[in-house]
């Protein structure tokens, strides 16, 4: 019987997303599903609704309530992406991940340049930045780490629009 690609289980800020099996990298982890809501939407509910919300594209958001994305952490040192692929938010493995390790992303690759969301972060990394912000506030090095290896979807780069350089870099 086939191993469930994710669970939600105990993570390192409470629920989280749980490998259920095995991941290459750059190999698809799951499809995150939703109601696609405008911004207006968004700052109209804020709070927690806003903060498990994920940027779906220019004017969009992704609400995952109900689902396992809903649990999807941040780590400054994440193991996993998201990309968009024609009109789904895809969750993939950035390096190996074995079965049983929690899933997470860096929610900085999700927040547009024209966003103001921050969030205090403890993930324990020694890289850790202490606060989550959008893309453009990362180091450079980092922004370009994460550009080459297609962490960050298309929508979020387009809003650094005064960084021809990393443009150009997203598109290689």
């Amino acid at each position: 019987m086939p191993r469930n690609p994710v669970i939600v289980g105990r993570g390192l800020a409470g629920l989280g997303v749980l490998a259920g099996t095995s991941y290459r990298p750059r190999q698809r982890i799951m499809t995150l599903h939703g109601r696609v809501v405008n911004y207006r939407v968004l700052w109209k509910r804020g709070g927690r609704f806003a903060s498990n919300c994920i940027r779906f594209g220019p004017e969009t958001y992704l609400d995952p309530a109900g689902t396992p994305g809903r649990y999807l952490n941040h780590a400054c040192e994440p193991n996993a992406g998201i990309r968009k692929v024609g009109n789904r938010l895809v969750v993939f493995a950035a390096r190996a991940i074995p079965a049983g390790v929690e899933i997470l992303i860096d929610y900085s690759t999700t927040i547009g340049d024209d966003d103001i969301w921050t969030m205090r972060c403890r993930c324990g990394s020694h890289a850790c930045r202490r606060t989550v912000r959008r893309f453009g506030t990362l180091p450079p090095a980092l922004q370009l780490q994460y550009l080459r290896d297609g962490l960050v979807p298309g929508f979020i780069v387009r809003t650094l629009l005064e960084k021809p350089d990393l443009l150009e870099a997203s598109e290689r």
